[in-house]
């Protein structure tokens, strides 16, 4: 009979349940290493996600502030009766101060680029601000959307996050 039932003391573990307890100590490790391993590239890939998302609402914000002084759109520009969608990497208006606004993507350098021509008086160059406003963007489309050319789409994309936006230009004419 077996010394545990015979009620002896035992003074040392036997070989076989050594490696029973290293067998399971190395399951139950196996198991935490790789939650861990999936936990971290899930946060690492929800961290990029956050990013993107940020920098697309971001890019998105200075853009709505400067299509809300619109005046008139100048480029892409639809003709009334064409049922054709204009689309371009590039916008172009003028605002009420009649300054020129032009926001185009640059796709070298994967930045949306902002340049604010101000009008001045004839005989001089006029006065052009030149700012990125968002940068590592993988694609950037502006489309007319109507005859009136007041509803412009903005399709964005940035790694994983896409998005897509409308503002529609209700001081335009």
């Amino acid at each position: 009979m077996h010394t545990l039932f015979l009620g002896k003391k035992r003074k040392a573990i036997t070989l076989v349940e050594l490696l029973i307890a290293i067998s399971i100590l190395g399951v139950v490790g196996t198991m935490v290493s790789r939650w861990m391993t999936m936990n971290f590239q899930y946060r690492k890939r929800l961290t990029i996600q956050n990013d993107c998302d940020n920098n697309i609402r971001s890019a998105i914000w200075e853009m709505h502030k400067d299509l809300k002084t619109a005046k008139t759109i100048l480029y892409p520009r639809r003709n009334s009766g064409g049922n054709k969608l204009i689309s371009n990497s590039k916008i172009v208006f003028k605002n009420f101060q009649g300054d020129i606004v032009c926001f185009y993507f640059n796709s070298e350098t994967k930045e949306i680029i902002r340049d604010l021509y101000h009008l001045i008086p004839k005989g001089s160059e006029p006065d052009k601000v030149h700012s990125v406003i968002g940068k590592g963007f993988d694609c950037v489309v502006f489309t007319n959307r109507n005859d009136l050319n007041n509803l412009v789409g903005i399709y964005l994309e940035q790694g994983p996050s896409v998005q897509i936006d409308s503002v529609f230009l209700m001081n335009c004419n």
